[in-house]
This record gives C-alpha cells, sequence and structure tokens, in this order.
C-alpha cells in the first residue's frame, strides 16, 4: 500500500467485501481515493472511506470514465465481483458500451475484461494491479485450520487440482467440487457461490471444493477468492474442505473465515 501513499487513484468497485476492504486500509494509509459504485449498496459502504463517492451503473461505461476523467484520474483499481449474466441483458446498456461489447470477439471473462482495460487504458488511464496492493490476502501453502485434511480429501485435491486448473485455462470457471475422485460440479456462468451449492446438493455430504486461478491470471481484473459467504454455502452443504491455490487465491476477512471452518469442522488447505 505503501507505493501508492500520497496518490489520489479511482476505485470501480463491483459487489463484495474486497472493494470496502481496499477502501478502509487506502484511508487509513492516507491514500485519497473517488470511488465509483456498481449499486447503491456498494456506495454507501466506501461513502466514509472515500474523498468523493459515485455510484453509477456498470452498464454505463462512458458515463464511469467521463466521470473518473473529470475528476483528474490517471490511476484505476477494479475490485469486486460483477455479475456474468448482465452480458446477456443489451437493453441495460448505454452506446459507448453497447459498441464496446459488439467488438468482442467471444463473451469469455478473459476476453471481454481485457477489451474494457484496453479501452480503458486507450483514453490515459493505468489500470493497477490488485495482487501489488493487497498481497496479505494471498495465504501461501499450508493449513490455515485446527482440522487437517485426511488422506481421502488429499486423495480429492490431488485429482481435482489438475482438473480444475484447465478448465480454469479453458475459460470455463475457476471452482470444482469433488468427491470420491469424481467431478460434482464445474463453475460456470454462475459463479463460485452457487457452483458449491449445486455440487453439495448433488454429492450429498462431505465433498471437496477446490478453487484456482488462471495460468496467466490478470490481476488487474480478477483475484479469484473466497469468503464469508462462500463458507455458508460449504456449511450448509456439509462440504468438508476447501483448497485454493497458495499465493494465487485471495482469501477475504481470512480470521472470520477460518473461525468459521474451525466451528463447523471444515479444513482450509492451501496448496
Amino acid at each position: 500500500m505503501n507505493t501508492l501513499a500520497a496518490q489520489r487513484i479511482g476505485l470501480i468497485a463491483g459487489a463484495g467485501e474486497i472493494p470496502v476492504y481496499f477502501a478502509k486500509k487506502a484511508h487509513e494509509n492516507g491514500i485519497r481515493i473517488v470511488s465509483v459504485a456498481f449499486t447503491d449498496e456498494i456506495d454507501a459502504r466506501l461513502k466514509p472511506f472515500v474523498e468523493k463517492n459515485y455510484s453509477i451503473s456498470l452498464a454505463k461505461t462512458g458515463k464511469i470514465l467521463k466521470t473518473l476523467e473529470q475528476e483528474n484520474i490517471k490511476d484505476i483499481l477494479i475490485i469486486g465481483k460483477v455479475e456474468k449474466k448482465m452480458i446477456f441483458k443489451p437493453q441495460l446498456f448505454d452506446l459507448e458500451t453497447l459498441k464496446l461489447i459488439m467488438s468482442f470477439r467471444t463473451h469469455q471473462d478473459k476476453t471481454v475484461m481485457l477489451k474494457i482495460i484496453e479501452e480503458i487504458e486507450s483514453k490515459g488511464f493505468k489500470v493497477l494491479d490488485q495482487m501489488e496492493y493487497m498481497k496479505e490476502l494471498y495465504p501461501e501453502k499450508g493449513v490455515l485450520t485446527r482440522r487437517q485434511p485426511s488422506e481421502k480429501e488429499m486423495a480429492d485435491i490431488e485429482f481435482g487440482f489438475p482438473i480444475a486448473r484447465y478448465m480454469a485455462d479453458q475459460e470455463i470457471g475457476q471452482t470444482l467440487v469433488v468427491k470420491n475422485k469424481t467431478v460434482i460440479a464445474v463453475e460456470a456462468v454462475e459463479g463460485t457461490d452457487q457452483t458449491i451449492e449445486r455440487g453439495c446438493d448433488l454429492g450429498q455430504e462431505k465433498c471437496v471444493v477446490i478453487k484456482v486461478s488462471r495460468t496467466s491470471q490478470d490481476y488487474r481484473f480478477d483475484s479469484p477468492g473466497i469468503g464469508t459467504q462462500t463458507l455458508e454455502r460449504m456449511i450448509k452443504g456439509k462440504a468438508s474442505l476447501v483448497a485454493v491455490e497458495a499465493g494465487r487465491i485471495m482469501i477475504v476477512e481470512r480470521d472470520k473465515v477460518v473461525e468459521q471452518a474451525d466451528r463447523a469442522g471444515i479444513s482450509i488447505v492451501c496448496i
């Protein structure tokens, strides 16, 4: 965070805890932030920690960039979840956003976001790397919980990890649910939490959840991670373990997540 000290940056904020986490920490470090939140809910949560705040829908890309330009912002951090299903609702978009969407070769996450970043940077902005400023959220190898993984669970991790990485690299999804060396569910457009819910419903108790990054993960626009909501879905579905890729998957509110897992007897392993 010190590398950003005394700077004034733009925060483009989607849903989730990470935009608020970053804004709060930046505020504590004397970093001035102009935030553009995709929803009024996130905007209200960011307001105490930012110099200026705006609530503008993701569908109004032109307005977002014009607002940041008027605020003399050069550096932008893009953080938070975006509902992937929005891409199938063209009626919501302004003309500039619609033109951008129509230029996409595919609607795969990486292709879409690289095109958006290219468009943003063509207007004189620089998109910052999320990991560079929040390294503390990416745990290294080890078991974070009291309960250690069983041999059977480790076998499921070893089976599922390369499959999860392949699926991620194919732009399908970055979460896999496994049981008894069988793939139960693969993440697609629905997102991590719904994948876990579906997988646990199909696999019943003691499923293993695996979360990985792409081989060439671009942390300017996407930091895969888990948080308290992930654990809630696992607890509800009676999953037994979540394995995340060490140093590359963020754990939001780690203390709370580990406490949740310990209470439920779930193991969290960084591989």
